[in-house]
């Protein structure tokens, strides 16, 4: 069996992946994010994905560590210099050009019924953590008390009501803050644009890994000092937190399985805050989760469940 892999070279879990797929008697293959970006030969011949030289209809599976997105590039290059707009326009569009080629592939494979972990529609939309949270809600999920909004008014509203509250970007990619202080002060400045805000909820950092049915993975991160994000703390971004093995309530795994499944996930990562109330309270789910230090140290067998998937023989 021929399965391939999308991320790049320098991918430690792109290894670790890899090697469990020859472990269960797999040949991988590296399809690399940046193939295009570097003009490497892949083509698209009636329908027919063609990847330096290699024929990709033989492949039965993969794996999506990362593929490249169709973000607006920086108007700053490498030295912090504004790059003139001509420029950044062209490099714009090479870089939409590439992310659309390979999200119309995945599409492709995906309406196929080849195995992908996880599908491009899933790793799309939760992205929007609106839809995260709506998600998280219908399958009997605690979540944090949240409003989204743009209404200086009612923010201040759900501050007095709520107390201790954080705001983060309605699509992510930006550490969580706490509202107060400067950012209290320029609340008008939301009327742009509608946040997440939410109540703080605090307690451990809990995160599961779910591969199928089976939570494989469930950890507190226990690292010198707490932080609000613990993205954020140099001790976990460093490599050095320790982690304590959780056993998740049956009926927390079954909400895990149920979101995942309703979010189109067959390999997820999912952030819950165990409260000193004794709540479980899930924050947001991951379709392309980093756990290769928690496997590390722990001897979690993550990479082979990913794997598992992947060939098939971990069912979703």
């Amino acid at each position: 069996m021929k399965v391939g892999i999308f991320g790049t070279d320098d991918d430690p879990q792109v290894h670790a992946v890899a090697k469990e797929l020859r472990a269960l008697g797999a040949e991988d293959v590296l399809i690399r994010a940046d193939a295009l970006s570097e003009g490497l030969p892949l083509s698209n011949l009636d329908g027919k994905f063609i990847y330096r030289g290699l024929d990709t209809t033989e492949l039965e599976g993969f794996y999506l560590r990362s593929i490249p997105a169709p973000y607006a590039p920086s108007m700053e290059d490498a030295n912090g210099d504004v790059v003139l707009y001509d420029d950044w326009f062209v490099r714009y569009m090479h870089d939409r050009e590439r992310a659309s080629f390979y999200v119309a592939w995945l599409l492709s494979l995906q309406q196929r019924g080849v195995r992908l972990v996880n599908p491009p529609h899933a790793a799309s939309v939760l992205q929007y953590k609106p839809f995260q949270l709506d998600a998280l809600r219908s399958v009997g999920a605690t979540v944090p008390k949240t409003l989204i909004s743009n209404d200086p008014v009612a923010i201040r509203a759900f501050k007095q009501q709520v107390g201790d509250v954080i705001f983060k970007p309605v699509m992510g990619g930006a550490i969580t803050q706490r509202l107060e202080g400067e950012a209290l002060e320029r609340l008008e400045d939301v009327r742009a644009s509608p946040v997440i805000f939410q109540e703080t909820i605090g307690g451990d950092d809990l995160r599961v890994m779910l591969a199928g049915n089976d939570v494989v993975s469930c950890v507190a991160i226990r690292t010198p000092e707490q932080h609000l994000d613990f993205r954020d703390d140099p001790f976990y971004s460093g490599g050095q937190a320790t982690y304590e093995e959780v056993t998740l309530p049956d009926a927390v795994i079954e909400q895990c399985r149920k979101a995942a499944r309703l979010c189109g996930l067959a390999f997820a990562g999912i952030d819950i805050k165990r409260s000193p109330d004794g709540r479980w309270v899930f924050l947001e789910l991951n379709s392309s989760p980093i756990y290769l230090d928690v496997e590390w140290k722990l001897g979690h067998p993550i990479s082979r469940a990913v794997a598992e998937l992947v060939v098939g023989t971990r069912t979703f």
